[in-house]
């Protein structure tokens, strides 16, 4: 799978602070660089997709009489690996869709303004690549359009979230989804997800398509795609930014039906964390989230996604066996880009994977796009709230479709790779609603609370854990939203493998369970 991706070279502030470029300078340098044969083609390969009138990038680099301007903003922003966007840390997974400029390129780039700008002979200049106005993929075999959302002038960032039934004679598969905001000048960003059929069936939450500044249109690979059924709701998580000026903008969601039988569908699955919070004033605060693959799949993308004060993540794959695998890591996370990262080869995961999920954030005074660094901040929906997700996209190894998961099969399938001797299914009563979770309690090192959590596994880490024969004590910090804290978890267990326990506050905290108990899975120890 993958989506045709465009390379952007534009980063407004960066072009505004570095100005104009000179020309004199280095003029009589011997250097045969020039724009018309070495630096055109290169633009028009990887930035001129979005650099042309219409597009997200407020300049336009099509000829040299656009380009020469911003001629030294170029060379730093190519230099420093800012454009064209892409955050991956190489050192991690090749992905089919990196736009990086090679080391010839942006050494050509530099060069030529080190050299005096020179525009060559218009004769070398490339032929334009030719755009198509409209959809990006031609007509869709079939259009939804969203009801229009007036987006006010001024006041906070406003989500609609609208809702809305797919009307079709017979149920289709899609190959190709592509989303279009019509004012894109407020848009920051469309999700659709799919129910049901998808979350309402599948126990994932389906994250069916994404718009956002640098993700393209959805293109499945030959054989893959979604099913989109007569009657399945499509639900909408919008975001828009009032600019100063009221707007009105209707999006439109074309889908690109598939021919011959779906030999993969696609699905997505959403992990992270929306129980944490970040405290004031905390330059570097890590939350973590954890995901169980209960199947063997197949991974064909990752979409990791914060908020304004998100620095970086990794998604690191705990294989059966204990062996770990850095899949993907964002060292230097930008929300102003919003990118789908596609293995070259898809990612293999058998049943029994632990997807770790790692993240941090910056709420102090020294992050420049830090709303307020006076406040603690936790999960929310506006951009000055915070999000920790770690989406992926997958097939199933075996079968056409993806089997339903809940948290149950998770739940199961982790503790098929715990020790026995040490973990424990363990029942916690949360008012009127039992929650089956996963306790890893060795008698030496740290142990883990696996608690599923609004379809997310949180990953509670058990700390100064102390044995006294059968009977033990730890710490644990638990956060449910409006409730928790920082609690001593003690209890015993018996001979059989049954664990009884209960929670005692250190003060600051509502116990968010009553005493609980639970098995062990394994021999004893």
């Amino acid at each position: 799978m993958m989506r045709t991706v465009p390379a952007r070279t534009g980063l407004w502030l960066a072009f505004v602070s570095l100005g104009f470029a000179g020309t004199a300078a280095g003029a009589a340098a011997q250097d045969d660089v020039t724009f018309t044969g070495d630096v055109a083609p290169i633009l028009y390969e990887s930035c001129v997709r979005c650099h042309r009138p219409g597009e997200v990038s407020p300049m336009a680099l099509r000829t040299y009489e656009e380009t020469r301007p911003w001629a030294n903003a170029i060379k730093e922003s190519v230099r420093t690996r800012q454009m064209p966007p892409w955050f991956a840390d190489p050192a991690y997974g090749t992905f089919a869709n990196d736009p990086s400029l090679s080391e010839e390129e942006i050494d050509t780039i530099v060069r030529w303004v080190d050299n005096g700008v020179r525009e060559g002979d218009p004769a070398d200049l490339p032929e334009l690549p030719q755009f198509v106005l409209g959809w990006q993929l031609g007509e869709p075999d079939f259009i939804i359009a969203l009801p229009e959302v007036s987006v006010p002038a001024d006041g906070p960032d406003y989500f609609p979230n609208l809702n809305v039934t797919v009307d079709l004679p017979e149920d289709r598969w899609v190959r190709a989804i592509e989303v279009r905001p019509s004012a894109r000048e407020v848009a920051h960003h469309i999700v659709l997800f799919s129910s049901p059929g998808g979350a309402g069936r599948s126990g994932f939450f389906n994250v069916l398509a994404v718009w956002a500044v640098g993700t393209p249109p959805t293109v499945y690979a030959d054989g893959m795609g979604r099913w989109l059924r007569n009657g399945q709701t499509i639900n909408t998580n919008m975001h828009y930014h009032p600019n100063g000026t009221a707007a009105t903008d209707q999006a439109r969601i074309g889908f690109y039906f598939g021919e011959g039988e779906l030999k993969k569908e696609i699905t997505a699955a959403l992990p992270g964390n929306m129980t944490f919070e970040i405290p004031a004033r905390a330059p570097n605060h890590e939350v973590t989230a954890s995901y169980i693959i209960d199947q063997d799949i197949s991974v064909v993308s990752f979409f990791p996604h914060m908020h304004l004060r998100g620095n970086d993540m990794r998604l690191t794959a705990l294989f059966p066996g204990g062996r770990r695998e850095t899949l993907l890591n964002i060292p230097g996370y930008s929300f102003n880009w919003q990118l789908f990262y596609y293995p070259e080869t898809l990612v293999s995961l058998p049943k029994g994977t632990r997807i770790d999920i790692v993240a941090h954030y910056d709420n102090s005074e020294s992050n420049p796009t830090n709303p307020d660094h006076t406040r603690s901040v936790g999960f929310g929906l506006q951009s000055t709230d915070e999000m920790m997700f770690g989406m992926f996209e997958f097939i199933a190894d075996e079968g056409v479709s993806p089997k339903p998961t809940s948290n149950r099969s998770r739940i199961d399938a982790l503790l098929s790779t715990l020790p026995g001797d040490s973990a424990y299914r363990v029942q916690l009563q949360m008012g009127r609603r039992t929650v089956s979770t996963a306790l890893h309690l060795p008698r030496e090192g740290q142990g883990t609370w696996y608690v599923p959590m609004q379809r997310q596994l949180m990953t509670l880490s058990a700390t100064d854990i102390a044995w006294n024969g059968n009977e033990y004590r730890f710490n644990v910090q638990m956060r449910l939203g409006p409730i928790g804290g920082n609690f001593v978890v003690s209890g015993t267990v018996s001979e059989d493998g049954t664990i009884r326990g209960d929670f005692e506050s250190d003060g600051a905290g509502t116990v968010p369970f009553s005493a609980f108990e639970g098995v062990r899975t394994g021999a004893a120890p």
